[in-house]
């Protein structure tokens, strides 16, 4: 099974796809009772609104996950800083889906080692509490992309994973 990444800036039919896709996502977090985007319209965003500001954030990027050259999930990473990074760059993982039929597959797990090695430096991976997969599935991914370095923190009503990655081989 080949997994890939792309910078969804560059296309228009990837950002297409995750504008279908977000409807799935959104359904995915009210299910799993997070209390996360009960309604866009509270904020008067229109999810389109949201969606579009994700392409004109210079510190954002859009990325489409790829199986077999499929559109199969999406995440959105954010430039951040953080007091004493120093010279590394620090980064969010703000959004991360995965489309229904590819779970089980592998298919995030290898997308969020591409992810770590594209974007080298201080990373957060921030979950809600109430979303115990979620919880689980970035645990086990971030324990064994880092072998067991990283630190784990309750912040509010989430889960906090920060770590460093520092190269595509984890030497």
């Amino acid at each position: 099974m080949a997994v890939s990444i792309r910078d969804a800036r560059r296309s228009n039919e990837d950002r297409e796809w995750i504008k279908r896709a977000y409807r799935e996502y959104l359904d995915d977090l009210r299910a799993g009772g997070t209390g996360a985007f009960p309604t866009l319209t509270v904020t008067g965003q229109e999810s389109h609104d949201l969606l579009d500001s994700w392409f004109r954030d210079q510190r954002s990027t859009p990325v489409i996950v790829l199986r077999e050259g499929e559109p199969a999930g999406f995440a959105l990473v954010q430039q951040t800083s953080v007091p004493g990074s120093g010279p590394l760059a620090s980064f969010r993982l703000t959004e991360f889906f995965v489309s229904r039929s590819m779970r089980r597959l592998g298919v995030g797990r290898e997308a969020a080692t591409l992810l770590f090695n594209r974007f080298r430096g201080q990373w957060l991976v921030p979950e809600s509490t109430r979303h115990r997969q979620a919880v689980e599935f970035w645990r086990r991914v971030i324990r064994d992309y880092t072998r067991g370095h990283y630190r784990e923190q309750f912040a509010g009503d989430e889960v906090q994973q920060t770590f460093t990655s520092w190269s595509q081989t984890h030497d």
